[in-house]
C-alpha cells in the first residue's frame, strides 16, 4: 500500500523561549538566531488562529509591529507568505531582510511594548487510518480533526521540503489533478479551517 495516504495530525504547546525584546534593534538581532520552530510559532501558528487577533494583520511579528507605531514595518511582514516556503532558515533570511531594509537607526532608544519570542514544542502522531481510494480520503478527511488538516494543508510542506500540500500531492498521484489545484489554491487566509475543510469535501464530491 505504498500509494496509501496516511492520516496522521499535530500537537503543539507554545514555550516561551526566554528572550523579550524591548527595542526593533533587539528583535532583528534575536530573530537571527532564535529557534526556527519560534518563527514556527510566530508565522505558521497564526494561520490556524490568526483570527483571535484583533487586527487584519495575519501573524504575531507585523501585529507587533503595528502595535509599536510601525505600520510601514507591519505592513512588509504581514504580505510575507509563510506558505511560499518550507524551509524555515529561508523564511528567516526574509524577514530578517525585509526588516534589515526598512529599518531606520533613529528608531534607537524608543521605548516600545515588549515582544516575547514563543516557539512551538510539536508532536505529530498518525490518526490510525488512511486511504487507497477517493472514497476512502473522502471519508478520511470527514473525520479529521481542524489540526490534522492544520498538518497536511500547512506544516507538512515543512516535513516534506515541498510547496504542494500533502492532500494535492496525494490527488496528483492517484490522477485527480484537478482536484488537487483546487484545493491547493484554496485561501487559507480568508476562511477558518472549519471552512477549509467544508470547501475541500465539496471539491472532493465534484459539488
Amino acid at each position: 500500500m505504498s500509494n496509501s495516504f496516511i492520516f496522521k495530525s499535530e500537537f503543539w504547546i507554545p514555550k516561551y523561549t526566554g528572550v523579550k525584546v524591548c527595542s526593533i534593534k533587539e528583535f532583528i538581532e534575536n530573530l537571527k538566531v532564535i529557534d526556527k520552530f519560534s518563527i514556527f510559532y510566530h508565522m505558521y501558528i497564526n494561520i490556524f488562529n490568526y483570527h483571535n487577533l484583533p487586527t487584519f494583520y495575519t501573524n504575531s511579528i507585523s501585529y507587533w509591529f503595528y502595535k509599536n507605531g510601525r505600520v510601514l514595518l507591519a505592513e512588509k511582514i504581514s504580505i510575507i507568505d509563510p506558505l511560499d516556503y518550507y524551509d524555515l532558515e529561508e523564511l528567516r533570511r526574509v524577514l530578517v531582510q525585509t526588516l534589515e531594509e526598512n529599518y531606520d537607526e533613529t528608531w534607537n532608544g524608543r521605548e516600545v511594548n515588549p515582544f516575547y519570542f514563543i516557539k512551538a514544542e510539536r508532536e505529530i502522531i498518525e490518526c490510525g487510518y488512511f486511504a487507497n481510494t477517493l472514497e476512502e480520503f473522502i471519508e478520511g478527511i470527514k473525520k479529521s480533526s481542524i489540526n490534522s488538516l492544520f498538518y497536511h494543508l500547512v506544516t507538512s510542506r515543512i516535513e516534506n521540503k515541498t510547496l504542494i500540500n500533502d492532500y494535492s500531492a496525494w490527488l496528483v498521484n492517484i490522477g485527480e489533478a484537478k482536484k488537487a489545484e483546487k484545493i491547493d489554491k484554496l485561501d487559507l487566509y480568508t476562511m477558518t479551517l472549519y471552512e477549509i475543510k467544508k470547501k475541500i469535501i465539496n471539491i472532493l464530491e465534484g459539488e
